[in-house]
């Protein structure tokens, strides 16, 4: 009995053995008749995303641009025959993994250049240069994408007329320092130094820019903000009267309202045991 149950049971899988390489060959024939048996061609495609503005030997030497099979009938006219077409030029926008690299994908880098003005994202943004010295300037070390503080100056009336104190009380008869300094606007974003412009997402640095930023490294004066309309009159005023001052801010530096110091009378900071450093009483703990 036993024998004859195991015959059964060899005899069943043999006949699944043939159902299954028979379904297999069924299911290759439905692909090669839907493929029309199509002849498949070498391609070059990206392996992986590829930025806008990457070199194309940069993408082929780190293996995002390879050789790929499709059907011949799916193949662009387009299509790249050698990575040689694109080895000295960059891409022009983002291009995804999969995508069969055609002609056009990667241009000259002197015509994947982005405009200025498309550096401004908001549409309702201007830019704007003020001139300003490496004083002013924050010693000549502001780069493009920093943001900052500034600061204008304001002459004080002796006779109280134009200042009024941060706290109450009357002015001072006598001044140690004829203006006070007051915040125009905070965290400004600098969208250009000198020539140095923002780059956008994606964006290399040309040759050409890599030696002007050098020559640029002690700042031209030249600062150039994204902002507002309204913003942009102010601070236009602001340079007209030459009196503009930037600071630097940190990236995590959060704006607030800060008031007009007093005018400094007979007590300096530094000789008030409440404030003696920038810090307060205790100095920089940080």
């Amino acid at each position: 009995m036993s024998s004859r149950r195991t015959l059964i049971l060899l005899g069943a899988i043999a006949v699944g053995v043939v159902a299954a390489l028979l379904l297999f060959n069924y299911v290759r024939g439905i692909e090669d008749r839907a493929n029309n048996n199509a002849k498949r061609v070498d391609v070059f495609a990206a392996k992986a995303p590829i930025k806008r503005g990457i070199p194309g030997k940069t993408a082929v030497e780190d293996g995002s641009i390879g050789t790929s099979k499709i059907p011949q009938e799916f193949k662009p006219s387009t299509a790249i025959a050698s990575t040689d077409e694109i080895i000295k030029k960059v891409a022009l926008f983002d291009i995804p993994a999969g995508a069969v690299i055609i002609q056009g994908m990667f241009v000259d880098p002197a015509a994947a250049q982005v405009t200025f003005r498309a550096r401004l994202k908001n549409p309702d943004h201007v830019a704007i240069t003020v001139s300003v010295d490496q004083v002013r300037g924050v010693g000549g070390f502001l780069q493009p994408g920093d943001e900052v503080n500034i600061l204008v100056f304001q002459d004080i009336d002796t006779e109280g007329a134009k200042v009024t104190a941060a706290s109450p009380g009357e002015l001072p008869a006598t001044y140690v320092l004829d203006s006070i300094a007051r915040y125009l606007y905070q965290k400004v974003q600098i969208l250009a130094v000198g020539q140095n412009a923002l780059q956008t997402p994606g964006e290399q640095a040309s040759t050409t820019g890599t030696q002007a930023s050098a020559a640029q490294a002690g700042n031209t004066g030249l600062i150039t903000f994204n902002v507002p309309p309204q913003a942009a009159q102010l601070i236009a005023m602001a340079q007209q009267g030459g009196s503009i001052y930037l600071t630097l801010v940190a990236e995590d530096y959060q704006p607030r309202p800060l008031p007009p110091p007093a005018p400094i009378g007979s007590t300096l900071p530094g000789e008030d045991p409440a404030q003696l450093t920038p810090y307060g009483p205790a100095g920089n703990e940080e």
